[in-house]
């Protein structure tokens, strides 16, 4: 008895001190930071504005797109819209800017021709509404846990009754531990020789999940029960609750898994757990069990049985109504048309990720549930990426010879609102799994025939667009070899206007215009347009002879779009921590680089360009609204470009090999028919207007002689711009042919004699 009285002392004093570090373990666990928070990343939020160039359709579109629902009924959730022939009614999801908390609302949007005719909150008419923005992308520690934390207090009581119901109804009676429903279960289990029911209270599954392995055993069925009881005696039943609602293990999304009911109810569902109906919240409820088994993506017919078994017990206990049974019973299992499909955003999330780790170590970017806000609008990457991936295979298609299976056809293509600098899109490649190198920001590629606009700016300091250049041939001495710059054509075509150099792409004329002006003046206007990339001051500079970035380019062509201010880019505006604080913001900045109306001169060229220029085939292709743009096509056709704006839009398209192997495409047969394509992908949210002439710009009528073009591409006579102050007043002889403009008292005169003494010479 002495000894057995000292066998029981011990065994009471280890279980004591045993139990005791439990608790300090527990404690400590549990007072630090519990859950390693992915960080996510937003677009940017879509404004909708009356009179906007929108159809019904195209709205409908962009509410699927973020997770809303069709209802048969007035929404009366948020995250539902019905629509009739004309108008859509749709409750808006609340949403946390970084700076301001919306509040969502019925929103009546009516159609017109085409057009938003009315936006009305009840009975109060709106200029505009935002949408908000959408989940783009999660940057995830090793764990790839997907995790959004809720507060009991967000949850509604229908899920708590019914995860109760599912998994613990005796959850505010017991102390951690059922014994009943142990007795019962270890029954089952002696008689079956093994471990087959737990018998688990939602504490006890608490303290599996959070502190022990998976295995079966009555060993860590013991541990269980006595972290059970010390979380009990820790925390309050609706603090363990709240704990578990945020641990459950609730399914796996490609690699990734689901965790908590907050995250579940985004991924099944589309929206926040504060707005689920009844009919989510036992479907919820009822996936606890076998997530994956009942997966109402993978096996529907179940998940509605297993849905179905979670109301009946609730109407059983009395937790709902007869009617609210029958009427969520019946509701059809509804899922969101893509649960978070990020593939079409991955090249930009990768160039963001460079910017993020400048900023932040790693391990709080995967592990502190920041909220990255960016300026991705997601109707238009998707467009560029379709875009991008049906135009490489068109390409093909028509040439077989661009097939190369271990050498595929790559583009890449960035687009921009010019005069924010927010970059709206981004494509790197065909297919980032296959080759996640992002061509648009990392690869260095000659530039071509794109980096002329640059050369001619430069002489805008001291010519016109009446200028005549010599395109003629010119002799260069480059490492004692002779370098002779040749057109496109193979032809030299004599005297030639500024205007007609630029849009014809004339290399020659080109080069002599660069010689004349000074290469290394030239080189100066690229570094204050934003160019980074070594550039020096040789004959071919002109011609894109080195290597840029599409990044460095789709800049530097802002300026021509933004009225000769360059743009801060943009991809990155907040970041907002846990507690909701602003810890990162970028402001659109720019600064003048070129006076608006020299801008506004390049502008009107490449508006030539397209109208008549190497890029006129446009119009072909469907392209007819006001726009300027630039075919670019190195030596031995390695590089394929082209750039075009509107008003609101500059997007820049590059095609070609990474081994840069040869594509035999120019400028115009490649990427000029990418770009055309994604601009009639998103052609009702361009500006269809002119571009505006601003100040400082005069226009007068002009009568050219030049050697090329023929007068059927060029007429002789037309109106020309020049900068203020700045237009010839003195005739050129006419034996020299050049141009003149802005004739003396006699000119009228002289210019009908002339025409005369030009038909009796032909």
């Amino acid at each position: 008895m002495w000894g057995l009285g000292i066998f029981i002392t011990l065994s009471f004093l280890c279980l004591t001190i045993y139990l005791f570090a439990l608790t300090v373990h527990i404690h400590s666990r549990l007072s630090q930071k519990r859950w390693h928070i992915p960080s996510i990343v937003y677009s940017d939020s879509e404004i909708l504005y009356l009179g906007e160039t929108i159809g019904r359709d195209d709205v409908i579109q962009m509410l699927l797109t973020r997770g809303y629902r069709y209802v048969s009924h007035l929404p009366d959730l948020p995250g539902r819209f019905t629509s009739s022939k004309r108008k859509i009614v749709v409750y808006l999801n609340s949403f946390t800017y970084p700076d301001t908390a919306f509040k969502g609302f019925l929103l009546t949007i009516s159609f017109r021709d085409g057009r938003i005719e009315t936006l009305r909150k009840g009975n109060k008419s709106l200029d505009l509404v935002a949408l908000e923005p959408m989940e783009i992308a999660r940057l995830f520690g090793k764990d790839r846990e997907a995790r959004e934390l809720i507060a009991f207090h967000e949850v509604p009581r229908e899920l708590i009754n019914a995860v109760l119901v599912a998994e613990d109804k005796r959850f505010f009676q017991h102390q951690g531990i059922d014994w009943k429903s142990i007795l019962r279960a270890l029954w089952i289990d002696l008689r079956h020789g093994k471990i087959l029911q737990g018998g688990s209270t939602i504490t006890q599954q608490l303290a599996k999940n959070f502190f022990l392995h998976p295995e079966r055993s009555l060993s860590r069925k013991l541990k269980e029960a006595f972290i059970a009881l010390i979380l009990e005696t820790l925390y309050s039943k609706e603090e363990i609750l709240e704990m578990y609602l945020n641990e459950i293990y609730m399914g796996h999304q490609e690699g990734v898994s689901i965790n908590g009911v907050g995250e579940a109810a985004r991924y099944y569902f589309g929206h926040g757990v504060q707005n689920i109906s009844l009919s989510e919240a036992a479907l919820l409820a009822g996936l606890i069990r076998a997530p994956n088994y009942y997966s109402p993506f993978m096996h529907p017919h179940r998940a509605r049985k297993r849905r179905n078994f979670v109301l009946k017990q609730m109407a059983k206990a009395g937790l709902i109504t007869q009617e609210a049974y029958d009427k969520s019973s019946k509701a059809p299992v509804t899922l969101p048309a893509s649960p978070g499909d990020y593939k079409d955003n991955a090249y930009y999330v990768d160039f963001l990720k460079r910017q993020l780790l400048k900023l932040y170590p790693r391990r709080t970017l995967v592990a502190n549930g920041l909220r990255i806000f960016t300026t991705l609008r997601p109707e238009i990457q998707m467009a560029a990426t379709q875009a991008v991936k049906e135009g490489l295979k068109r390409l093909e298609r028509k040439w077989p010879s661009l097939q190369r299976s271990d050498n595929p056809l790559q583009a890449a293509m960035i687009v921009i609102h010019p005069s924010t600098g927010k970059i709206i899109a981004m494509v790197g490649g065909r297919n980032y799994a296959k080759s996640p190198f992002n061509r648009a920001v990392n690869a260095l590629r000659q530039p071509g025939s794109l980096f002329k606009p640059f050369v001619y700016l430069t002489a805008l300091n001291t010519m016109t667009l009446t200028t005549v250049l010599q395109d003629r041939p010119s002799r260069f001495h480059i490492n004692g070899k002779v370098w002779v710059p040749r057109n496109y054509d193979g032809k030299y075509h004599g005297r030639v206007t500024f205007r007609s150099a630029l849009e014809f792409s004339l290399n020659a004329a080109t080069v002599n215009l660069a010689t004349r002006i000074g290469l290394k003046n030239i080189v100066t206007t690229a570094r204050r347009l934003g160019f980074t990339s070594p550039l020096k001051p040789y004959p071919s500079l002109p011609l894109g002879s080195f290597e840029v970035t599409p990044l460095e380019l789709a800049r530097a062509y802002c300026v021509f779009a933004n009225g000769g201010k360059l743009p801060f880019l943009l991809s990155l505006r907040n970041v907002v921590n846990e507690k909701g604080e602003i810890e990162q913001h970028r402001e659109i900045s720019t600064r003048s680089v070129c006076s608006q109306a020299k801008a506004y001169l390049i502008t009107s060229i490449l508006e030539g360009v397209v109208q008549r220029g190497t890029a006129r085939h446009l119009k072909q292709l469907g392209i007819t609204i006001p726009c300027a743009g630039k075919t670019g096509t190195t030596s031995n056709y390695h590089d394929s470009w082209f750039v075009g704006f509107t008003q609101n839009i500059l997007a820049i398209v590059w095609v070609g090999y990474d081994d840069n192997s040869s594509t035999h495409l120019s400028g115009a047969e490649g990427a000029m028919t990418l770009w055309a394509d994604f601009m009639k992908r998103i052609q009702k949210r361009l500006i269809k207007k002119p571009f505006h002439r601003p100040k400082g710009i005069e226009k007068h009528r002009v009568t050219i002689h030049v050697d090329w073009p023929p007068p059927s591409i060029q007429p002789r006579e037309y109106k020309e711009f020049f900068l203020k102050g700045r237009v010839p007043i003195k005739r050129a002889s006419p034996k020299r042919h050049h141009p003149h403009l802005n004739p003396s008292f006699f000119g009228n005169l002289w210019e009908s004699v002339w025409k005369k003494i030009q038909n009796i010479l032909r």
